[in-house]
């Protein structure tokens, strides 16, 4: 490495903020929390439930002990699983019992035919104290959000919709979605016009609809034919539609139906025979592209790359201090770091990122923050190197990487430490880390706190602070590489060229986790400057 170079690092400088308090459904650990608070609100209906057991007469109708019964076997999973909401599916069942559920039961126990004692007025007044106690208490919307997340999950690793609506994912078995969650699965599938998911739900709605429910499957079935003619005439295909409503015309009970079919009619014969569709209008989403193929662990290199990546031992200033490096890019340099974190440092990053989660948003310079979940879709809490185990690792890398690591107060090496938890379907879209931000510009009022006077990003180290079971790699689409999360590894690569140019190959991205819960922490050199060389 030249002097050149040293002082290009010397001269930029960077940060990303974490910002905005967001939805519960953004973090596995948030869920985590939530699904054991549940626990409370299953004691307090036990403690109901039983009462009335214990007495000869019980008003309680036969589908509200239904209601109870599956409450009583969903919540006593999911409390003592601690993975439990590591499952897709799992998070869906506990947001819509939080949202679609537990409020019924109120009205159930204190029902206008039903005898109000003080136990009733009891059960009413302690679920209502744990309902404010429960502060982060699911609304709809963050179910919706939750769905669309899903629906992610699937179209990147094409799941198998029938094994998904019997909870199976990767072998994995949890509880079946019910009728209600496939329907709102398809509904917010055609709000985003993902209208061929739509379909691909609701067909394999028809064909499980005898195992859902065991009755009105005829008009159940018919109900469903209308929601697939209302896609397929948004899609532009309205002939479509209205064949398929023809069928069910002479059936009892088929107003609405009646009605659609007659506004189709009507819409055909307003069109002109040139403008019908001939292609059907894919969402970006329901299409292939090298990103979902990369997630799916598809890496299109050729024999001779591969056959130029290796592994090898990083010297350090130390002489017994080594690291094992790995290859899985030749230019840029992308290097994997094996072992690298211990497991109490593991655990130390994430008891301090607990204490100040906050959800995640992309910081762009000369920009106000942007927490938008189609950007990213997880919990940050920022660690500083406050105490011997921070400064400890900012030591550990500096050494591997022959960087300045130190943190200042002014004209800081290094950013503090970026701890996020990622929720379901929690992913980052592909993006750049440098920020094209120049240590000689002058910040602006508009600039966030976080970024003013600082430079642009030189490296990125990211730790993985867990394994997961499936989903999470870090992906890079331009040079075809791909990095599974492996705890206690660490990725590494140089974000600008020595002439301080953006190198704009490493852009890179989050997968969606598709199962377990992804812990990552990163930490980014600016200001670097160099004091040898990381090439082992």
């Amino acid at each position: 490495m030249n002097l050149s170079r040293a002082l290009v690092y010397f001269l930029l400088g960077c940060i990303l903020t974490p910002v905005l308090h967001g939805e519960v459904f953004s973090s596995i650990y948030k869920l985590k929390l939530l699904a054991k608070k549940e626990e409370n609100l299953l004691r307090i209906l036990k403690q109901y439930n039983d009462s009335l057991v214990r007495e000869t007469t019980n008003n309680t109708p036969v589908s509200d002990m239904r209601l109870f019964a599956h409450l009583e076997s969903s919540v006593n999973i999911s409390c003592r699983d601690e993975s439990y909401p590591e499952n897709p599916l799992n998070v869906l069942h506990l947001l819509n019992r939080y949202i679609n559920m537990w409020p019924l039961i109120p009205d159930i126990v204190l029902c206008n035919s039903c005898a109000i004692s003080e136990r009733e007025r009891d059960f009413n007044q302690s679920y209502h104290n744990l309902k404010k106690e429960i502060t982060d208490w699911p609304k709809q919307h963050e179910l919706q959000a939750a769905v669309r997340s899903f629906l992610r999950l699937r179209t990147t690793y094409y799941l198998d919709i029938s094994k998904v609506i019997q909870g199976n994912i990767n072998e994995e078995k949890t509880e079946p979605l019910s009728l209600s969650l496939i329907q709102l699965i398809i509904k917010e599938a055609e709000y985003i016009k993902m209208w061929d998911e739509a379909l691909l739900w609701s067909d394999a709605l028809l064909d499980l609809l005898p195992e859902l429910t065991s009755t009105n499957i005829s008009t159940t079935a018919m109900f469903i034919d209308q929601i697939k003619a209302r896609i397929l005439h948004k899609a532009s295909f309205t002939a479509d539609a209205a064949d398929l409503l023809k069928i069910h015309l002479k059936k009892v009970g088929v107003l609405s139906i009646q009605e659609d079919y007659t506004k189709y009619k009507k819409k055909l014969k307003e069109y002109p025979k040139k403008d019908v569709p001939k292609m059907w209008p894919f969402n970006e989403q329901e299409l292939d592209s090298i990103q979902k193929q990369l997630c799916r662990g598809v890496i299109r290199k050729s024999n001779k790359e591969l056959s130029s990546l290796s592994c090898y031992m990083v010297a350090t200033n130390i002489p017994y201090f080594k690291s094992k490096a790995e290859e899985v890019n030749k230019d840029p340099k992308i290097l994997i770091f094996h072992e690298v974190i211990t497991e109490n440092e593991i655990a130390y990053f994430k008891e301090e990122s607990y204490k100040v989660f906050i959800r995640s948003g992309l910081q762009n310079y000369g920009r106000k923050e942007d927490a938008n979940e189609e950007i990213r879709l997880s919990y940050t809490g920022w660690v500083f190197e406050k105490d011997e185990i921070s400064r400890r690792i900012s030591k550990r890398i500096g050494l591997i990487t022959k960087l300045d690591t130190r943190e200042r107060n002014v004209l800081s090496s290094s950013e503090s430490y970026q701890v996020a938890n990622y929720g379901i379907g929690g992913y980052f879209k592909p993006h750049l880390d440098n920020l094209h931000n120049p240590i000689w510009r002058q910040p602006v009022q508009s600039d966030a706190k976080f970024v003013k006077g600082s430079g642009d990003r030189i490296a990125t180290w990211m730790f993985y602070l867990n394994d997961v079971r499936a989903g999470g790699a870090t992906i890079f689409p331009r040079i075809n590489t791909r990095i599974p999360v492996t705890k206690g590894s660490a990725a590494f690569w140089y974000n600008i060229f020595p002439n301080g140019e953006v190198d704009e190959r490493v852009l890179h991205g989050g997968c969606p986790v598709l199962l377990g819960s992804k812990w990552s922490k990163r930490y980014v050199c600016y200001i670097c400057v160099y004091r040898g060389t990381s090439d082992g």
